[in-house]
């Protein structure tokens, strides 16, 4: 594990003058940042001896709350693993000069649990790792990139307590550059935090929707670096809109009548000599690029828990709608799920366009990399080919064994032997559980005031 050390950390300390706390955080099986908060003067215990935090910290559901149907965080005494701080993620935060931050991530060797085999699979972090090791022999290094789409939205809701877009965004100019310029100072300091925690964000444009918008993330091979980029992507949009009096969700479905926000993945292999294995004139791909989008297609339904987590996610699943309603793929269009983007021969690859905004990354990256594998490595073969020139739509009609809500995608999810063969029986079944629990407690804990309308 490369982990940070003190030197690295005196080094950064001595190039900023005014911290005072060093915030050690990592993200939890929601995609939620969490962590703890060290004074200055105590932070070399960090680097010097890891961070305790309690296990359950991992699989809170999105209220925070330990809820999950293994009672686990009650029953087991609720213990505690260390967590160690992951080497070059020692950065400043952008918007407090006070403020530095790390990332840590549970250590590998952890006191025997009695609960997980190895302690250490309830951080996602650790389940990309574990699924990486899988292309460790094969001489090809997966090339990934991370696009988020999100809403801009005020702080005061309206009248029905509904949110409302951001002042001022209030049509739709897809890829509009007015739209950008209407935030253009926050788009701005977006892009300026970014630079200073090296997070290597690119492109921005207008989405579909009125304050909808979407930034992607330079392609890389540094497959964790990835995962951590994503997640920190998000924590820097919805910190520096707070800050000009914006809020920012990722939230899949936050308006009925609008589209939902995705988090989309492109995807190609290198192999030892430098070369795109994918690369080809054919629009529809070599053999090798064929193998990856069946292998995609076969961890597909069996992963909906984790590209789509909760149940606003499944209103997002809608036909005719540019969003995932079967397995379909083609080059060029935007009505599939799996997508071959027009550009170079050398640059071609796979836009996975199935998960939600809100998902964990490193959990999406790790089912899609199981499935990249199984591909590949079986040299599987795609079905539900659309032509480039259909007229018809891919996405007319959605797919009967495609799960409609989180209970029957969690049922397939535990099932799956495949996922078990790469994420681990153990994590099935604690994801299962933390989910299962999440959303008995929501819908027990509150009466929705619809309902109101409907019943009383």
């Amino acid at each position: 594990m490369d982990i940070a050390t003190q030197a690295e950390f005196d080094e950064i300390l001595s190039q900023h003058n005014n911290v005072q706390y060093v915030d050690a955080i990592f993200t939890d099986l929601c995609g939620y940042v969490r962590g703890k908060r060290f004074p200055v003067l105590e932070a070399n215990k960090i680097f010097s001896e890891g961070v305790l935090l309690p296990f359950s910290a991992f699989y809170l559901d999105v209220l925070g709350g330990v809820t999950n149907t293994l009672n686990l965080g009650w029953t087991d005494g609720d213990p505690d693993g260390v967590l160690v701080p992951v080497k070059d993620s020692i950065k400043p935060v952008p918007w407090d000069e006070r403020f530095l931050q790390v990332l840590i991530t549970m250590r590998k060797e952890q006191e025997n649990w009695g609960v997980i085999k190895d302690p250490s699979d309830v951080d996602p972090r650790n389940i990309l790792k574990k699924v990486m090791t899988h292309f460790d022999n094969l001489g090809l290094k997966p090339v990934v990139a991370f696009e988020l789409e999100f809403y801009l939205l005020d702080k005061n809701r309206d009248e029905y307590g509904k949110p409302v877009p951001a002042g001022g965004a209030n049509k739709t100019h897809v890829y509009g550059i007015p739209d950008l310029d209407l935030f253009g100072q926050l788009f701005d300091d977006i892009n300026k935090n970014c630079k200073i925690q090296d997070i290597p964000a690119t492109t921005a444009s207008s989405e579909f929707a009125a304050g909808q918008y979407e930034i992607n993330l330079k392609h890389t091979d540094n497959l964790l670096k990835a995962a951590d980029d994503a997640a920190m992507l998000r924590r820097i949009i919805k910190e520096t809109s707070e800050r000009h009096g914006y809020e920012a969700t990722f939230m899949a479905k936050p308006f009925l009548e609008e589209t939902g926000n995705g988090m989309h993945l492109h995807l190609s292999v290198y192999d030892e000599n430098g070369k795109n294995i994918f690369a080809t004139s054919s629009r529809y791909g070599n053999k090798k690029l064929k193998s990856a989008i069946a292998g995609f297609q076969s961890t597909f339904y069996d992963s909906f828990p984790i590209f789509i987590p909760n149940r606003n996610g499944y209103r997002r699943i809608q036909t005719k709608n540019f969003v995932p309603v079967n397995t379909s793929w083609s080059w060029n269009r935007r009505d599939v799920s799996l997508r071959i983007p027009a550009g170079s021969d050398d640059a071609k690859r796979i836009e996975h366009r199935v998960a939600s905004a809100d998902a964990n990354p490193y959990l999406v990256l790790a089912c899609l990399l199981a499935g990249l594998h199984n591909g590949l490595t079986n040299e599987l073969k795609p079905k539900n080919q659309v032509d480039f020139d259909n007229t018809e739509g891919a996405d007319k009609e959605a797919d009967i064994n495609m799960p409609k809500n989180m209970d029957q995608a969690l049922l397939r999810f535990k099932s799956s032997e495949l996922l078990k063969k790469y994420l681990g029986k153990e994590y099935l079944d604690l994801y299962t559980a933390a989910k299962q629990g999440e959303a008995d407690f929501i819908e027990s804990s509150f009466v929705p005031r619809e309902e109101y309308d409907l019943y009383l």
